[in-house]
């Protein structure tokens, strides 16, 4: 590098403010007095520290609606559905320890193996047809191979192979995969059911109901769920038990979490309301709860104990906002059972049950209990689907059974040979 005049000044400059930085001793600060002009003008001088000590702060307000937060969604004593005593809350998002076991110990429910006796024959008579079985699988179909909607999904989680990392793909989103079967199996059923009066009589709605109930060691829980949709009828289903066989399950005990509490895993706040809610009013024609459908939107993984734990919560939830709705709030033991069907599913599978409310008395697990049977585990809708190889292993038992609780109730059958 050649040594000029102009390197030796960019570097003298360099070392000044480098001295500068450093050494404060080269720092010179002068005292400027006031100028004589400003004093004769009689100017007055304040000084700058004690002008910024003495500056106005405002006080710290809250804008108004609809600028600022609504009470409603505040999470503080201003909520309008504040309460001071803290309550349990179990949602469609509470994982339970043991799942279905312990949502049994919180609903009071005995669980059965296999469906009532009656609606197990019911659907045995369903044997589908040629077109049902085509409209089914068509209706699966239509989601998993013919959705144009592509996005990047989540990394897929092999459990048996916890340490491989996928490479995340493109495809139709979870949600899309569960809720769009649902509403296509709805339409095949009012298309291939036509015969039916009852059945065009039938509502579907997305719903939320809560239920308030007190345990036997006074802490307050509240039971909130949501279904994917809600099917109604003008008259109710029938009891699935005897009355006899209701008695019966006083002697039947209650599943035991020891040493765990019953209150494990259950999310605790004030805000919460405690009213009972039921989405049909007693004044709709259609206002007997029918058959709810759960799903399972999500990505991540939830075990099948756990689905179905929403599944009983859901179905004991809009059964107790029923029947308070019915019987009113104090009642304890109800004078007719509430009997609902309910499926749940996910994006590969579908799950049914049936649920017959029996007591609101959760004080105890001592007299009559509720009472919900499974149909097995969920049933696989196909083997495999893809775009390269298409559909392979459609599974019609899944139709089969949803058309039976579809038709379940109804004097008349359609015809299934067509």
């Amino acid at each position: 590098m050649r040594l000029s005049a102009v390197l030796r000044i960019q570097n003298e400059i360099y070392f000044r403010k480098r001295l500068w930085k450093n050494r404060k001793t080269l720092r010179k600060v002068h005292k400027f007095p006031t100028p004589q002009p400003l004093l004769d003008m009689g100017v007055e001088i304040h000084d700058a520290l004690q002008v910024a000590a003495n500056e106005f702060v405002p006080e710290p307000f809250d804008l108004p609606e609809p600028h600022g937060i609504p009470n409603e969604k505040r999470l503080d004593s201003r909520n309008p559905d504040w309460h001071d005593q803290e309550a349990y809350i179990v949602h469609k998002k509470s994982r339970l320890l043991e799942g279905d076991k312990h949502m049994c110990l919180l609903t009071k429910t005995v669980r059965y193996d296999g469906l009532p006796t009656a609606l197990l024959e019911h659907v045995r008579s369903h044997t589908l047809g040629a077109a049902q079985q085509v409209a089914a699988k068509e209706a699966l179909a239509q989601v998993h191979l013919y959705d144009c909607t592509q996005v990047k999904l989540p990394r897929k989680i092999d459990l048996t192979q916890p340490h491989m990392r996928f490479p995340r793909e493109f495809g139709v989103p979870v949600y899309r995969k569960v809720a769009s079967p649902l509403l296509l199996s709805v339409r095949s059923l009012s298309s291939l059911c036509p015969t039916l009066p009852p059945a065009r009589s039938n509502v579907y709605m997305n719903g939320a109901e809560r239920a308030r109930l007190f345990l036997d060691d006074g802490n307050t829980v509240v039971f909130t769920s949501e279904v994917d949709t809600l099917t109604t009828s003008k008259v109710p289903l029938s009891a699935f038990n005897t009355p006899e066989d209701v008695k019966a399950t006083a002697d039947m005990a209650m599943p035991d979490l020891y040493p765990a509490k019953y209150t494990l895993d259950l999310d605790k706040g004030h805000i919460y309301r405690m009213d009972d809610i039921y989405p049909v009013p007693r004044v709709a024609l259609n206002q007997h709860p029918h058959t709810l459908h759960v799903t399972h939107p999500y990505h991540y993984f939830w075990f099948p104990k756990e689905k179905m734990a929403r599944a009983i919560l859901a179905c004991f939830t809009f059964a107790a906002a029923r029947a308070r709705q019915l019987y009113g709030a104090d009642t304890l033991t109800l004078p007719e059972p509430v009997a609902l069907q309910c499926t749940y599913s996910d994006a590969e599978t579908f799950g049914f049950l049936a649920y017959q409310l029996n007591t609101l008395d959760l004080s105890t697990d001592e007299g009559i209990k509720n009472q919900v049977w499974v149909a097995g585990e969920p049933h696989k809708l196909f083997e495999s689907c893809n775009h390269i190889e298409g559909m392979m292993g459609h599974n019609p038992a899944v139709f089969q059974h949803f058309l039976a609780f579809y038709t379940n109730g109804f004097s008349q059958l359609p015809s299934l040979q067509s």
